[in-house]
């Protein structure tokens, strides 16, 4: 999940400032429930041929204690709940410098979210929209620490001209991420072009039946990962609402032009009309159409392409942690 490796990249920012970090993951919950949820996630991943693969970072401890109740969190200086799930079990432990890193509005993933907005933590968020949605349900925000892309990491070798009729996609199987419309997208937009062709980078194999010309990889590496945007001309994106986008984000870093729902998240980085092209969020014509229109024109594409190289170029990790620092050490004002 982005939101993990988003979790660990700044725990390794942490650490290398010379600050000690722990990443906790509890396995389950208290109860039968969680234990038996845990095996079904377990036997899916064995099913999937993706069991056993773990985010890690240089210098930073990772533990998985049995239950939320067999951590102990006295001996650190501050935590952070990093997700609804975790935000009022931060909240029980009473930890004196508590808080809550919002990494996009989790009300389409679990009716209990929001009551976890207004827990007493102090909150900080990954985009200015998430800020402002927060203020206006009346609750303060530290501040907004942004992602951003590593350019050793992230970068273009092909020209934007030079790339083949191809896009590519983030698929996910939860409606908020729009796989609906992914799937209709790619067929209308092989109607309107017929020599696209399309990668789909997945975690899990599709539930969706995707075009059988749709090439799926799953769990690229970081390097394969950077290889696949290369050689993409066009970056769909077809979420209903994004924290941020980590896809699109990257996919603009090595040179891909971006087409993206109107879903907050890619505005953070990208600018309408200028280094992306927007539609309204679920609209699988206008995808195809707008992908379409960047595929026959090259030189179009092109300044979509570099516009969107140097919007992403303005953030850096480095950036990120100097913000996340100053957040963590501010005195608590209640």
């Amino acid at each position: 999940m982005g939101g993990v490796s988003v979790v660990m990249r700044h725990a390794e920012g942490l650490a290398d400032r010379g600050h000690n970090v722990s990443v906790l993951a509890p396995r389950r919950a208290p109860g039968l429930w969680p234990r038996v949820r845990e095996w079904a996630i377990l036997t899916r991943d064995l099913l999937h041929g993706v069991a056993g693969r773990r985010f890690g970072a240089s210098g930073v401890e990772t533990a998985e204690p049995a239950t939320l109740e067999a951590a102990d969190l006295s001996g650190f200086c501050a935590v952070i709940a990093t997700g609804h799930q975790t935000a009022p079990w931060v909240h029980d432990s009473q930890h004196p410098n508590a808080f809550y890193f919002i990494q996009g509005d989790e009300r389409a993933l679990s009716e209990r979210a929001e009551a976890t907005w207004g827990l007493p933590l102090r909150r900080f968020t990954v985009s200015r929209w998430l800020s402002a949605l927060l203020e206006s349900h009346r609750l303060p925000v530290e501040g907004v620490v942004p992602n951003a892309i590593d350019p050793a990491e992230m970068y273009a070798t092909t020209s934007p001209t030079q790339r083949p009729s191809r896009v590519i996609a983030l698929y996910h199987r939860h409606p908020v991420k729009g796989p609906d419309v992914l799937v209709e997208a790619l067929h209308r937009l092989r109607e309107r072009h017929p020599a696209t062709e399309a990668t789909i980078i997945s975690a899990r194999p599709p539930r969706h039946r995707l075009p059988d010309w749709a090439e799926v990889t799953l769990r690229p590496s970081r390097t394969a990962l950077r290889q696949l945007y290369d050689r993409s001309a066009v970056c769909l994106h077809t979420s209903r609402v994004e924290g941020w986008g980590l896809v699109p984000m990257e996919a603009a870093a090595c040179g891909c032009a971006v087409v993206a729902t109107a879903s907050h998240g890619p505005q953070e980085f990208l600018e309408p009309g200028r280094s992306m092209l927007e539609v309204p969020v679920g609209d699988a014509a206008g995808l195809a159409d707008a992908a379409a229109t960047l595929l026959r024109d090259a030189d179009s594409r092109a300044r979509f392409a570099e516009a969107g190289v140097a919007d992403v170029a303005r953030f850096s990790w480095s950036a990120s942690t100097d913000q996340l620092e100053a957040i963590l050490r501010r005195p608590n004002a209640t």
